[in-house]
């Protein structure tokens, strides 16, 4: 069995990359026995899948301050408990140029990694940080806050749904006095999709979903385009 470990920020980016991996690579969500992680000491909240002979840990750190100590506790239970680690997945927001590569070497630094490219290696186990948020829109309503629904801004004007409720974006920035923030987007669209749900987190899956069913290549081009495709190849291969 080949064990790969995506952790995430939170319940909204859980909900997006969950999707993406059942929908687009065929994972099944499936209760797989680790043994002693959820005994790491910071209640961690994780579910797995299964295709094959990988699995996938996906962690919910909650919190995008406590990835640092999830990520060093999981890299020390694997030792302990001799669980080889093929890969492990780090996803947030970009935020304010953070350097996603030098906040994880940082994070690592006792683990002595070694970067190569765009991954960091410790022993046989490669860790992969992607930094959410590193596109550009040229929607000039939307503040450039690089962080997860950045992305779906842009997946939402691939899709065409943006664009034809941009007059209402343009008065909302002029009722505001300022640029619309990535989730201010987001609360347009859960309207513009009539979307009665009680959390984002459904509709960023509902999003996603609904364009699968109805027009699968914009999915695909939005995955290229953001570098996700690569990302998500290796965490899932």
């Amino acid at each position: 069995m080949e064990v790969n470990v995506l952790l995430v920020e939170g319940q909204t980016d859980r909900t997006v990359f969950k999707t993406l991996i059942e929908k687009i690579y065929g994972f099944r969500k499936e209760k797989v026995e680790i043994e002693g992680l959820g005994k790491t000491g910071l209640n961690l909240t994780y579910v797995t899948f299964r295709k094959d002979n990988t699995v996938i840990v996906l962690i919910n750190a909650q919190d995008k301050y406590r990835m640092k100590d999830i990520l060093r506790n999981v890299l020390s239970w694997a030792n302990f408990h001799k669980v080889k680690l093929h890969r492990i997945g780090l996803l947030r927001d970009m935020d304010t140029n953070l350097d996603i590569i030098g906040w994880a070497k940082s994070s690592l630094r006792q683990f002595h990694p070694i970067v190569k490219g765009t991954s960091l290696w410790i022993n046989d186990t490669e860790i992969i940080p992607f930094g959410l948020g590193n596109v550009e829109s040229e929607n000039p309503v939307i503040e450039k806050k690089r962080e997860l629904e950045l992305l779906l801004t842009l997946l939402a004007e691939k899709e065409s749904t943006l664009s034809r409720f941009q007059r209402s974006l343009n008065q909302l920035k002029e009722d505001t006095g300022r640029r619309l923030k990535p989730k201010d987007i987001m609360h347009v669209l859960a309207i513009a999709k009539e979307y009665d749900g009680d959390s984002m987190s459904g509709l960023y899956r509902k999003l996603i979903e609904d364009i699968l069913r109805i027009n699968p290549k914009v999915i695909e081009e939005f995955l290229k385009e953001t570098g996700l495709r690569e990302f998500l190849d290796k965490i899932t291969g």
